[in-house]
Order: C-alpha cells, then structure tokens, then sequence
C-alpha cells in the first residue's frame, strides 16, 4: 500500500509539470496560412506572447487544428517537442539557425539582417542558400516568408 501511495505522488508530480500553463503577456488574431510537406493550413489563429515563450495555434471550426509552443531552447508543435535546430530542420527541410522560427513570428529581420531592403511600411530580404531561396517581407502587420525551392509558406495576416 505504502508503494503504491509513493508511485501514486510520484506520477502525479510527474504529470503536474507537464500541465504548466504559460503567463500570457499579447495576443494577436491572424489569418495563418502554413504549408509545408507535412501539413498545408490556413485558417483564423492566435499567436500569443509572453516571458521567453510564444505560442501559434490555427483553429477551424473551434478546433485546435495546429498547436505550436517555443519555449526557451525547445519547439513543440502538437505536443511533440524538438530542440531549435532539430524542428527547424524537419520543419523547413534546412539546417538553419535556432532563432529562425521565433525571429519569422515576430516579424525581426532573419540571418542577421543578410540583404535586408527597409521599405516604407517594413522590410523585405531575400536570401539565396545552398538548397533554400528564401523570401520574406513584413509590411505591416502582413508577414510572407517563403522558401521557393523547398515548398514552404508561412503567411500571416491580421484580422480587422
């Protein structure tokens, strides 16, 4: 009885970390459109901030449809967690930087600024790699990244 009782807390203090909710600090409603070879979305959903974490969720119907969480050295997206460098990897087909997604959400120029044009409402970079061509502009609050060369949109766009 006495085991049990102790493998009974055991699990449960094990569980209760993963139930932490986030303080959130901003929310934004967007139309989010995202494609890759794995999953094609478009549809209202909400990117929320707060202290080192940032949350992407797409909805239809009332349903979470996509669910993606970065959390100081870790993405996960639909409950499945990948340090930086990995899920950018699965997720843009590329080894790219670890801050890439995070920088892409919050609209920061990308690669260090690397062929960044300020245009009147923003900026636009385009930036040619080994197997990447990537585009991305933010005017706005209008957000366009994309990768021609493997497949891949990322398109945000506030609703009024």
């Amino acid at each position: 009885m006495k085991k049990l009782l102790h493998v009974s807390f055991l699990a449960l203090l094990f569980l209760s970390g993963c139930a932490l909710k986030q303080e959130i600090t901003s929310s934004e409603t967007y139309v989010i459109t995202i494609k890759n070879k794995h999953v094609a979305l478009s549809d209202t959903g909400f990117i929320n901030h707060g202290n080192d974490y940032t949350n992407v969720q797409i909805f239809t119907a009332g349903s979470a449809l996509f669910n993606l969480e970065i959390m100081g050295s870790t993405i996960c997206l639909d409950g499945r967690c990948l340090d930086k460098l990995a899920f950018n990897e699965q997720f843009f087909q590329e080894e790219h930087y670890a801050e890439l997604m995070q920088e892409i959400i919050a609209k920061k120029p990308i690669y260090e600024g690397l062929n960044l044009l300020q245009t009147s409402s923003g900026f636009e970079q385009e930036i040619d790699r080994p197997n990447s061509h990537l585009i991305y502009t933010v005017q706005g609050q209008i957000l366009s990244f994309r990768d021609t060369k493997n497949g891949i949109l990322i398109r945000l766009k506030p609703l009024p």
